[in-house]
């Protein structure tokens, strides 16, 4: 059996890609625990200056969650940070010192275009497809996973992507400011590389400094416990939906969904 994420280090460079291929690289409890324990294993050893997220092929970063295993177990049991798979793996990137870059091939959907707005960068390849796609499925996406895309694209720019669903072609992206930089497909993983190498060979004092005074000037306020309690009751209400049921059987028929808002 392949190995769900496959891990390569080169010198003060490390590359996690996500392998799925099949899948196009949509994400799953399993993933998602590897992709926090491999960041934990890296932030411990102290080598790694700059991390590169990839999914594997040039097909798909990650399509999003798998579809099948919304609201599903995760196969095993889990405590502590480790309970919550999603926000297991997407903290792990966030909390990493130094500098986690996406590298985009293809689709970034869903919670495969969380993962790369929670990196640092996003670099993609003309001809990718970026979108975030609760709204086509019958999801209220959790508070903290809109607050990254408020913090990186604005009010304006995120309404626009939760409300509509629609994909943005790499162009696009790169205008609301959802990507960094696009290249074309073949010049993506030298641009990457070069640029990571520029990364690390900077003072890593200066760089992981600077990133966790970023990270905290973005910190958003604290909500109140009342609206956060009000807030999970729209994620549980839709949870239990018969709308996501409908937006499963959908996407897994490939037809539009009929949503009736119950």
């Amino acid at each position: 059996m392949a190995e769900l994420v496959m891990v390569e280090q080169s010198d003060a460079i490390c590359t996690i890609a996500i392998n799925r291929p099949e899948k196009r690289n949509s994400v799953n409890p399993e993933i998602l625990l590897l992709l926090g324990d491999t960041l934990n294993r890296l932030k411990k050893d102290g080598k790694t200056r700059v991390v590169v997220i990839r999914g594997a092929g040039e097909e798909a970063f990650s399509s999003g969650y798998d579809i099948g295993r919304i609201g599903g177990p995760s196969g095993e049991e889990l405590t502590g940070p480790r309970r919550n798979p999603l926000a297991y793996g997407m903290n792990a990137v966030a909390d990493f010192p130094f500098p986690v870059i996406a590298m985009i091939y293809g689709y970034a959907v869903g919670a495969g275009l969380e993962l790369s707005v929670t990196c640092d960068l996003r670099f993609a390849a003309q001809g990718a497809r970026l979108g975030i796609t609760p709204a086509k499925l019958g999801v209220v996406y959790s508070p903290e996973g809109i607050q990254k895309f408020l913090n990186l694209v604005g009010p304006a720019a995120t309404k626009d992507l939760f409300y509509t669903g629609r994909l943005l072609d790499a162009e696009r992206a790169l205008q609301v400011g959802l990507v960094d930089h696009v290249c074309p497909k073949a010049d993506l993983a030298r641009f990457t590389y070069d640029f990571a190498a520029e990364i690390a060979g900077n003072a890593p004092l200066s760089v992981s400094g600077t990133k966790q005074i970023i990270a905290a000037l973005l910190k958003p306020q604290k909500m109140e416990s009342a609206d956060a309690d009000e807030l999970r009751k729209l994620q549980a209400q839709a949870m239990a939906s018969e709308d996501l049921r409908e937006g499963q059987r959908a996407f897994m028929g490939k037809r539009q969904p009929r949503f009736a808002g119950r």
